[in-house]
């Protein structure tokens, strides 16, 4: 536990990775809700806001950069704050080390003066700069469908991998999720409090980078079809050439065959100009099978 800020207003406590007894012990001190805790010691659960007459609890996701399984979206790609406050007090939960306090600190703790801190300042502070960490992400994503949009409309098409835009679309997903959740919780917020305008610069925000994210999605899935999309006019491609190619040998297969069976009663293999005439007429039938294709210009 660690005691980030304290004036005769107001009183910030951090707890980094608290043990379940721990947390239980907090709570009974400033009257947790229960349920809230649970909330807190789960490393998966979306932004929310909850409140009663003395304590809220508002929790809250950051983005951050890790290996990823993509097998749990939203806690590989974010990690939760939560942010118990009350008349005189405000407390943050969070499992994993977040840079995000240490912005808060140096951007609005130590350029204010200590008698004018206030809750509502430190929690729009945590708020805005967790919004903040989901633009990188934004910026990257847009650049990297930027470069994969060049890749399928140029001779690098076969180098596109499916796989990365995959792990695209999954990601600005969990982006979206995320923020969509924290918009709800911001307006929840809004209604068990007083309507000011920092508040809503954060739903602005929100709702900013949210549609960032719901952009980036759109643009990954138009990219996707568009890839299977050529993919398909590939494989219709190789699959006409190869329909020509039978079209012209098959007659002349069906020919060779006739010949090739070697009965004793063809009059045509005792016939002098048989062989020339046979060439021939399949030379002619070449001929008209080409100009027939061309007529049709599937050639």
């Amino acid at each position: 536990m660690e005691v980030f800020f304290q004036n005769q207003q107001i009183k910030w406590i951090n707890l980094h990775h608290p043990t379940t007894k721990q947390l239980e012990e907090i709570a009974s001190q400033y009257g947790f809700l229960k349920l809230t805790i649970e909330d807190s010691l789960e490393p998966g659960h979306l932004p929310k806001f909850e409140s009663d007459e003395h304590i809220s609890f508002l929790l809250v996701r950051f983005f951050d950069q890790e290996k990823r399984t993509l097998k749990n979206v939203v806690r590989e790609f974010s990690h939760k704050i939560s942010i118990y406050f009350g008349k005189d007090f405000i407390i943050t939960v969070h499992q994993k080390e977040a840079s995000v306090f240490d912005r808060v600190l140096q951007k609005y703790i130590h350029k204010t003066d200590s008698n004018k801190v206030t809750k509502k300042g430190i929690i729009y502070n945590i708020i805005n700069e967790t919004l903040k960490t989901f633009e990188p992400p934004a910026d990257r994503m847009d650049e990297e469908i930027n470069t994969l949009e060049e890749m399928v409309f140029s001779n690098n098409f076969e180098k596109l991998k499916l796989q990365n835009l995959y792990h695209l679309k999954r990601e600005a997903s969990a982006c979206r999720k995320i923020l969509d959740y924290t918009l709800d919780a911001l307006n929840e917020y809004t209604l068990s409090n007083n309507k000011t305008s920092t508040m809503q610069d954060l739903k602005e925000d929100c709702i900013k980078m949210l549609h960032l994210h719901t952009q980036i999605v759109e643009d990954v899935q138009n990219l996707l079809s568009i890839y299977l999309s050529l993919n398909s006019q590939k494989s219709n491609d190789i699959m006409k050439t190869l329909t020509i190619f039978s079209a012209f040998f098959l007659p002349l297969t069906f020919i060779v065959g006739i010949y090739g069976m070697n009965f004793n009663y063809m009059p045509e293999l005792s016939y002098k100009w048989g062989y020339p005439i046979c060439i021939l007429s399949m030379l002619i039938l070449v001929i008209f099978i080409y100009a027939w294709f061309k007529r049709k210009k599937y050639l």
